[in-house]
């Protein structure tokens, strides 16, 4: 209540409320003590009281927001550092912890001594690298370059979302997942490739198209780089399945997905993502 209070005053108004108050009740006290009697001696001692709060009011809300002095009543600046006591104290500024680390961050770059291809196929290409250490030694890597990747949120006028059911051989799982597949080409439009996934997979075109944000999928031991993206205003066709791809389509409430990524029964990664992240903007 008190943070309330005090975005709402200004220095200035804190000063000449405080000082009103304060004369105001010395003056009803006084006049309550003459009158000799015990409801007024009452009334003079709660006037007393309102006094001191009146007082404690203006030191604590009526100081200058710049150098700490108490604001003087009906005086518009300050009386040490002449800032204008008239303006509203401004919110204090949330301090960026990530971006403080970053900027005293240490250097941590590996650079690459030798690269042996280890693999090329049709998804993966393994690497085995020799990289220098930031302390100056050496030590081996071995990851994968991928083309990258999309995936699309579809969601429905009626607030639900159009997801997939499909099996996953590396995992043995049939998942639950939101509509995704890989680059045709590197360097290939992103918005133009979720949109030929959702179609192709779904049968689903879209009006509205909102970018949701990039993340890498496994940046321990992969460069792949999956675009996320939320599809509105859509439009229902006929899929246009891979000889080799075998999915059901399903419309599910936002909420009930949401969750589901909470309680654990959707694992898969840039499902959670997509859809935590689309529910927030469109809770808002």
């Amino acid at each position: 209540m008190l943070k309330k209070l005090r975005s709402k005053l200004t220095p200035y108004s804190a000063a000449c409320w405080g000082c009103a108050a304060f004369i105001a009740s010395i003056l009803l006290a006084l006049a309550a003590f003459s009158a000799r009697t015990v409801g007024m001696t009452f009334l003079g001692v709660l006037c007393a009281f309102i006094a001191t709060m009146a007082i404690a009011f203006w030191f604590d809300f009526g100081r200058c927001p710049r150098c700490g002095t108490v604001a003087r009543p009906f005086r518009v600046r300050c009386s040490k550092c002449e800032y204008p006591l008239c303006k509203k104290p401004e919110p204090e500024a949330k301090p960026d912890t990530l971006a403080e680390f970053e900027a005293n961050a240490r250097d941590l770059t590996e650079t690459t001594i030798t690269s042996e291809e280890l693999y090329n196929g049709v998804v993966l290409h393994a690497f085995k690298d020799t990289v220098s250490l930031p302390n100056g030694k050496s030590s081996g890597r071995e990851y994968l370059k991928h083309l990258g990747a999309v995936c699309v949120v579809p969601v429905t006028e009626d607030g639900c979302v159009v997801v997939e059911r499909q099996y996953r051989y590396a995992v043995g799982q049939t998942m639950i997942e939101i509509p995704a597949g890989k680059l045709d080409y590197k360097g290939e439009d992103r918005l133009s490739a979720a949109k030929r996934e959702l179609r192709e997979e779904t049968g689903y075109t879209a009006d509205r198209w909102t970018f949701l944000g990039e993340y890498l999928t496994a940046p321990a031991f992969s460069d792949e780089m999956i675009s996320m993206y939320m599809a509105e205003g859509l439009h229902k066709g006929e899929q246009d399945l891979d000889e080799d791809e075998f999915l059901d389509v399903i419309e599910v409430p936002l909420e009930e997905l949401v969750d589901a990524v909470m309680t654990g029964k959707i694992t898969d990664a840039k499902t959670q993502s997509g859809i935590l992240k689309a529910a927030r903007i469109l809770r808002k």
